[in-house]
């Protein structure tokens, strides 16, 4: 995180000191990329239904923003990929009275962070003549791999969509949703000049975020295509970050998604 002054700041008069603006950025941003993915519709299972997927997902960041030069290729190389993909792995187990639970496993590709999560749904309604299958549901995604950061993501989503059949074997569901992103980043003390034990501002930690001071929005519209078992979804999500963030631009994620639903 100390990586030529990107989060660090100083000079030989005031020490070093943490870009609390960019780490909030980085977090920010990164909380996004790691965030609980929709990447179903409305409707649940069924209380003996089954679910599990294969998702691969593109997240546009802010390469050109300096704070994504702490990441493993901008230390080597010196620039930053403009595009971080994930793969997970999504299982979802209906339960009785439309109730539906879910646990996933997800990989920051080209890296050693992971971020597992678990996820409860509940449809309000669906199956009823031409209204709109409409749920909620609550996720949480924690980071691993990393010691230098600790990093929570709470989603908090309604989703709406309607199925309709196609020749009477393919069964298409658009779906559309929107979701609060509450994300809670901090960081273990950093020193960037540990041989140097008499400047007393070498330990520090950044800024904290917060979930409850912390709270984005984000807009989820995808397509399902069911064909007996098969499940294959494409969606596209736009993150709208909160009134703190100081830099760089929303963070857009294109998923795609094979699965059997059972």
């Amino acid at each position: 995180l100390t990586n030529g002054g990107v989060l660090i700041e100083g000079d030989a008069v005031s020490g070093f000191s943490p870009n609390n603006a960019r780490f909030s950025d980085f977090a920010t941003q990164l909380g996004f990329v790691l965030a609980p993915r929709m990447a179903s519709p409305a409707e649940t299972l069924g209380h003996a239904g089954f679910h599990v997927s294969a998702m691969w997902s593109g997240s546009f960041v802010s390469g050109d923003e300096p704070y994504w030069l702490v990441t493993e290729r901008g230390v080597r190389r010196g620039d930053a990929p403009s595009m971080v993909q994930t793969l997970q792995l999504d299982v979802r187990k209906g339960l009785p009275m439309s109730f539906e639970l879910g646990a996933n496993f997800m990989w920051l590709a080209e890296s050693d962070v992971f971020a597992p999560g678990v996820e409860l749904r509940w449809a309000v309604q669906e199956g009823f003549g031409f209204l709109p299958d409409v749920s909620l549901r609550g996720a949480v995604n924690h980071m691993v791999g990393n010691r230098d950061m600790r990093l929570t993501v709470i989603a908090a989503d309604v989703m709406v969509s309607k199925g309709f059949g196609v020749g009477g074997a393919v069964n298409l569901t658009p779906y559309l949703g929107w979701s609060l992103i509450f994300i809670n980043a901090t960081t273990r003390v950093i020193d960037p000049t540990p041989e140097d034990q008499g400047d007393e501002l070498n330990d520090f930690v950044f800024r904290s975020l917060r979930p409850d001071d912390n709270i984005n929005h984000r807009i989820t519209a995808g397509l399902r295509l069911l064909y007996h078992v098969i499940n294959i979804s494409v969606q596209g999500e736009f993150q709208v970050f909160g009134d703190y963030q100081t830099g760089g631009d929303s963070v857009m994620t294109v998923t795609t998604k094979l699965g059997l639903d059972y």
